[in-house]
């Protein structure tokens, strides 16, 4: 087992008027992802959070969007008859349909429920399921289509920090036969370990995470959950698929316990004053050696002034910060979780 925590102090003195020009130190720690060897910046600073801000009068301004009850299955695309002859897949509440403005081969839209505004604490696993069952059935039927679409990412952008320009809560979906950068690095870090140890990296994780109980959050059926030792998003929780590497293969038991991890950490994040979020799953079909991954990250909320959580350090340096320690954060986050 070949798994090593890297991490480097830094330390910057100052003359703080905080303090009456007294000498302050403030650490930064500089962790190495163990897989990919991307660094991750631990601040002890973190952005200011205000109140939570009232989003009614912004749910009420977009109300009646393109996602709602009245105009779904009027004003948004279908897919071709020979991928889907019903045209659009429905299960539940949660509709899926292609994407008007696809940024890869296969971009779909996976509406959640009817409901044009869900605020965090009013999420449920039951959204996430039909959402995921939906994208399920719709990656299946476009790989029976085209074999060669086998890199897909199941994500949300929650609000406008997040990247959303609709409110209604919805998924996207992006198929490609080609892997993203991120897909990529989790690949080639995956087949490398594997190369070496003749083990599967996330399995060997999982089995040290638990063992340190620092980082490790819960087993929920064959999902684990835990925070990254150097997380790439603020108050990032992540989870690992046991015995699946594509989403495809994914049952109603493991979808459960995804929507029921997905609504434990929203919950957490409503509970911090946090309003937005992203979260991706990396589903990769035809290797061995990958297993799949889910990231959930906190952006910042929406409040009465503005406030970027990305800067020169991510944007242009590819280097990411985060303002938690993921130990304080698995500690905090642990009783949301069943």
């Amino acid at each position: 087992m070949e798994i090593k925590f890297e991490r480097f102090h830094l330390q910057s003195d100052l003359l703080s008027p905080l303090q009456g020009f007294e000498p302050v130190s403030v650490p930064t720690e500089v962790r190495i992802d163990p897989l990919t060897r991307r660094r991750s910046r631990i601040i002890t600073w973190g952005l200011p959070i205000g109140d939570k801000l009232d989003l009614t009068k912004m749910a009420e301004e977009s109300e009646g969007c393109i996602f709602c009850p009245g105009n779904i299955f009027l004003k948004t695309p279908r897919f071709p008859k020979e991928i889907i002859p019903e045209e659009r897949i429905r299960i539940g509440k949660a509709v899926g349909f292609p994407n008007l403005n696809p940024v890869g081969t296969y971009g779909i839209v996976v509406v959640l429920c009817q409901e044009h505004f869900v605020p965090l604490h009013q999420c449920t696993p039951e959204h996430y399921v039909e959402g995921l069952s939906v994208s399920l059935e719709i990656i299946r039927r476009v790989m029976a289509f085209d074999p060669d679409a086998r890199y897909w990412q199941i994500s949300q952008n929650y609000l406008l920090p997040g990247g959303s320009t609709i409110l209604h809560p919805h998924l996207q979906l992006i198929g490609d036969p080609i892997p993203t950068n991120e897909m990529e690095y989790l690949l080639n870090g995956s087949v490398s370990y594997h190369q070496r140890n003749k083990t599967l990296y996330w399995n060997d994780l999982i089995e040290i995470e638990k063992g340190i109980e620092i980082r490790y959050i819960t087993r929920i059926g064959k999902v684990h959950w835990f925070v990254s030792y150097a997380p790439i998003g603020f108050n990032e929780v992540c989870a690992t698929v046991e015995g699946h590497g594509s989403f495809t293969t994914l049952g109603k038991e493991e979808r459960l316990a995804l929507a029921t991890g997905i609504v434990s950490t929203l919950k957490y994040y409503d509970k911090k004053n946090l309003n937005s979020f992203n979260f991706s799953i990396y589903s990769i079909s035809g290797e061995a050696s990958y297993q799949l991954l889910i990231r959930i990250i906190s952006r910042t909320p929406i409040q009465s002034y503005y406030l970027n959580d990305w800067t020169s350090f991510e944007a242009l340096h590819s280097e990411l910060t985060s303002n938690i320690a993921p130990e304080e954060l698995c500690h905090e986050i642990r009783p949301f979780f069943p």
